[in-house]
């Protein structure tokens, strides 16, 4: 069985798509099954809720071979930490726990760099990987330099934060 969540995002619903052209039955996990398009909701099985969510990620890591991992981007969330680590906990413990053999999770470049460990985003999303490593499956990284339309639901924060002339 094959976990994607984050299905309705950019990135998810083209591997979702591509599993169901090779006649798979993924498990998907959203936080609104009415997002998916109709010929996915009938040719998938549907977790509905937040895969931040300690009950609703176990029952989608529940005889699951492998996951896609991409956690939400959350300019509301009080820290990045906040927005990938401890959002990301509940999963590693349902994938040691459920025995999930594989983990392929979406990640910023930054790993080795001079700053890394003061670098926000990248900061955060390296923790998260390691605490994904950390949990015993074999674990893959697909590091993206940004995506600039995830930069959109940063501008309520960035305009609250902007400094006035």
């Amino acid at each position: 069985m094959y976990v994607i969540t984050a299905p309705t995002s950019t990135i998810g619903r083209l591997i979702v798509d591509d599993l169901l052209d090779r006649g798979e039955k993924p498990r998907l996990v959203t936080r609104d099954a009415s997002r998916l398009a109709p010929g996915v909701r009938e040719r998938a099985e549907i977790v509905e809720g937040s895969h931040g969510d300690e009950a609703v990620v176990d029952r989608a890591c529940a005889d699951a071979e492998a996951v896609f991992w991409l956690a939400p981007d959350d300019g509301d969330a009080p820290s990045t930490d906040a927005a990938y680590v401890d959002f990301t906990r509940p999963a590693a413990r349902a994938f040691a726990r459920h025995g999930v053999r594989r983990v392929v999770a979406v990640t910023a470049l930054g790993r080795g760099t001079r700053l890394a460990e003061h670098a926000g985003v990248v900061t955060s999303s390296r923790a998260m990987c390691d605490l994904i490593a950390a949990s015993g499956v074999n674990f893959r990284a697909v590091a993206c330099p940004s995506f600039m339309h995830n930069l959109l639901n940063h501008v309520r924060s960035i305009r609250s934060r902007a400094c006035s002339p």
